[in-house]
């Protein structure tokens, strides 16, 4: 399996140097075609452990699927992108999923703090694959405060690995495993401060508030292939990350500083912050990017309540999110082209212009808008029961009311949408109407 995950990335880089000559079209979806074969491949190499829920694994596949999801949907994408060179394309975003496969599988928390870095570089030279100034400044805006907020994480890792030297494992000290075994030999202020680094310079790449400002600029300027692994993967992968090691090396609840205390706070202000900022969005991936941030935070706040229930809630959140949002970020590249602007107010009347993609676009955003029986509003609503069940009032308050609000503004930017065109023809019918009789009533009066 693992020889079978490296040979994904690499593969994918092999195709486009050996078959550089081809036409684009080809070669794009050559890579598609692998990186397909791969996802099978793993099904079927795995399906005994599947079947026993095995959640590393699932995470595995999960990525797979949105990289064979994104590697499809290059093709078209390519197609109205022409100037993007597609040999530097593909590289960049073969490392980039190969990061995400390391983050997935990682049982060791420097494997998985590096991988997140190198997330950072490849997805970021994806941005700047755009080649226009907005992305140059949104690439380096992204890289600059994910960096800082990796090196506070590492300050905590090298804290966690000097309390922990005595064992001389080596490169295997910071295991989880290990960490876990030995988390009480940790001195309990250097554990609480491990976390708050840890828990805050991670979460800077999960889009946490306040580390959120990097993230709706990346991803109004990133390849929106791209960004459907930035925002349906990446996230909710560092978002594990944290969960692994907060479970690994717990502070007492009796601090403020614990882990799930944090989560708590961090997840109810990105869930705030978030939901706000969908009421005022007028570009669509940044109204998607927005979405992003409120919906990690409500996945936060799942794995903060840290109960066996919420934590397979929050994992849940994290898979129907990772399928969801792609698939929006796909549609709303499409669309941005299609219009020739990301600007909301300019994609109007989808359901008389471009009807196959307004249906995708309203499943996708009434899924986002946890509609049920969609799968988002499954999971929240068991956040929502796990808060009820931890007497977490203020928390569940501020949960139930963003969802309300989140609702009303997702809608209100479906229906605009939909129809918008429509009711502003048919308005400005009834005004010139009304001023024709006007105008007939004022002549019959002079004569």
């Amino acid at each position: 399996m693992t020889i079978l995950n490296a040979l994904g990335p690499l593969g994918v880089i092999l195709l486009v140097f050996v078959g550089h000559r081809l036409p684009p079209d080809r070669i794009r979806k050559v890579n598609a075609l692998w990186v397909t074969l791969v996802l099978l491949s793993s099904v079927i190499w795995s399906y005994p452990e599947l079947l026993q829920g095995h959640w590393t694994l699932l995470l595995l596949l999960g990525t797979n699927l949105i990289a064979t999801t994104s590697a499809w949907d290059s093709v078209w994408w390519g197609r109205e992108h022409l100037n993007v060179k597609i040999v530097r394309y593909y590289v960049w975003w073969a490392l980039f999923w190969a990061a995400l496969i390391t983050v997935a599988v990682a049982d060791n928390l420097v494997l998985s703090w590096l991988a997140i870095e190198f997330s950072t570089l490849a997805s970021g030279a994806l941005i700047v694959e755009m080649g226009n100034r907005r992305a140059l400044e949104a690439a380096w805006k992204y890289i600059v405060i994910a960096s800082v907020g990796l090196f506070m994480a590492v300050i905590g890792v090298l804290f966690l690995y000097a309390s922990l030297r005595f064992q001389h494992l080596g490169w295997y000290t910071l295991d989880y495993a290990n960490i876990r075994s030995h988390a009480s030999a940790i001195n309990p202020i250097v554990k609480e401060i491990a976390t708050i680094l840890i828990v805050s310079g991670i979460g800077t790449k999960v889009g946490l508030v306040p580390f959120h400002t990097w993230l709706p600029d990346a991803h109004s300027e990133a390849p929106s292939p791209a960004s459907g692994l930035l925002s349906g993967v990446l996230l909710g992968l560092c978002l594990v990350t944290v969960e692994r090691y907060v479970g690994a090396a717990p502070v007492s609840h009796s601090t403020l500083v614990s882990g799930p205390h944090l989560l708590l706070v961090l997840g109810s202000l990105s869930v705030l912050v978030g939901t706000f900022a969908l009421l005022a969005q007028k570009d669509v991936k940044r109204l998607l990017a927005y979405s992003s941030i409120e919906q990690m935070g409500i996945t936060a706040i799942g794995f903060g309540i840290n109960t066996p229930f919420t934590r397979e809630a929050a994992l849940l959140q994290l898979a129907f999110h990772a399928v969801i949002k792609s698939s929006l970020f796909y549609v709303g590249g499409h669309l941005s082209v299609a219009y020739g602007s990301t600007h909301l107010q300019r994609m109007t009347n989808m359901v008389g212009q471009h009807r196959r993609l307004a249906i995708v676009w309203t499943v996708g955003i009434l899924a986002l808008a946890g509609v049920p029986p969609l799968g988002l509003a499954y999971s929240e609503w068991m956040i929502s029961l796990g808060l009820w069940q931890a007497h977490l009032w203020g928390v569940l308050v501020i949960v139930t009311g963003s969802l309300v609000l989140g609702f009303a503004a997702l809608s209100y930017h479906l229906i605009r949408g939909m129809w918008g065109n429509q009711a502003n023809r048919l308005k400005n019918e009834d005004v010139e109407q009304a001023s024709m009789a006007n105008a007939l009533i004022a002549a019959g009066g002079k004569h």
